[in-house]
Order: structure tokens, then C-alpha cells, then sequence
């Protein structure tokens, strides 16, 4: 999966037409002198403020939003993790040490257990970097193959999920003998 793709560096914005626009004022002032400079730093303010300028298009806020919903469903499996881990309700304390004590061992054996616990750790992290990443100014396709990222890690998050529990579950409370 090429799910490093969505964490380069930055927007892929040309830089060099504020080159040539800081070039086009060093010329004024060379030539006109005083005027120059003024004409020169009222070019540059125009241009430092409209390159400050966000416009965002519909389609760019309907990918953040898309976005943002994916990472819900990721967190949605993290917090059904920790009240697993640690909820002192009755079903949770059941599920925990009657039900599916194997799922709470991070040295289970059990291929699935073992696949869920990577999965949750990567998901951790990758929740980490994702806000972060979207802050940054980003190309619509930049976008799209963050949202492609951020849906498939969510779906394989939830099938892990349920496919330690259903081990977890068949393994029993005493996993340890059978293993």
C-alpha cells in the first residue's frame, strides 16, 4: 500500500513566480529609486497577502470532511478497544476475563490477535500525523489518495477487529493451554 504517498512534503506549488516577482522589484528600485522602492513594497505585500490567501474550493472541504469521517471510524475502533481494555462496567470486565482474555495479551500467538495488535498501534500513529497533514495546503489529488489511504486503513482496522474478537472468542478463557 502506498501509504506513504500522502506524507510528502508540502504542496506542489511552483515557487518561481516569487523569484521573478522579488527579481521585477529589485529592478524598480534600481531604476526608479524612491518611487521604486514604494511601488516595490506595495508589489510585495499584494503578493505575500494573496499567496496568504485560502480559497477553498467545495470539493476540497467535502475531501477534508470525507477525510475526517474515515479517521472517525478509525477512532470509533480505538475506543471500543480501550473500553475493552479498561472498562469497569460488568460486560466489559466479563468480555475481558471470561469471554476474550486473549485479546488483552499482546504475546497471544493467534495470527488475527497478533495482526489487530499491529493494526491498532499503525492506526495510533497514523491518527497522529493525519491532522497535522491536513492542516498543510493541499492538492485536490493529494487529497483524494489521503482519502483512499485514510478509508482502507479504517476498513482493515474494523476487520481485524472483528477477526481478533471472533479468535479471541473460540480461543476462550483458557488460551493459554491450547496454544
Amino acid at each position: 500500500m502506498g501509504e506513504q504517498l500522502p506524507f510528502a512534503d508540502g504542496s506542489h506549488s511552483p515557487k518561481w513566480p516569487y523569484a521573478v516577482i522579488c527579481l521585477c522589484c529589485v529592478l524598480l528600485v534600481l531604476w526608479l529609486k524612491g518611487p521604486g522602492l514604494l511601488i516595490a513594497a506595495i508589489i510585495l505585500v499584494a503578493t505575500w497577502s494573496i499567496s496568504r490567501m485560502r480559497t477553498t474550493t467545495p470539493e476540497v472541504e467535502s475531501l477534508r470532511t470525507s477525510i475526517r469521517l474515515s479517521a472517525e471510524d478509525i477512532s470509533d475502533v480505538q475506543k471500543e478497544w480501550a473500553a475493552f481494555l479498561s472498562g469497569a462496567d460488568s460486560d466489559s470486565l466479563a468480555d475481558r476475563t471470561l469471554t476474550r482474555p486473549a485479546l488483552a495479551d499482546p504475546d497471544c500467538g493467534d495470527p488475527a490477535i497478533e495482526k489487530f495488535h499491529f493494526e491498532i498501534s499503525n492506526a495510533n500513529r497514523f491518527l497522529g500525523r493525519l491532522e497535522a497533514r491536513l492542516q498543510q495546503s493541499l492538492l485536490t489529488s493529494e487529497l483524494e489518495t489521503l482519502l483512499k489511504v485514510t478509508d482502507e486503513r479504517a476498513l482493515d482496522l474494523r476487520e481485524t477487529w472483528l477477526s481478533a474478537r471472533k479468535a479471541a472468542h473460540r480461543l476462550g478463557p483458557n488460551y493459554k493451554k491450547e496454544l
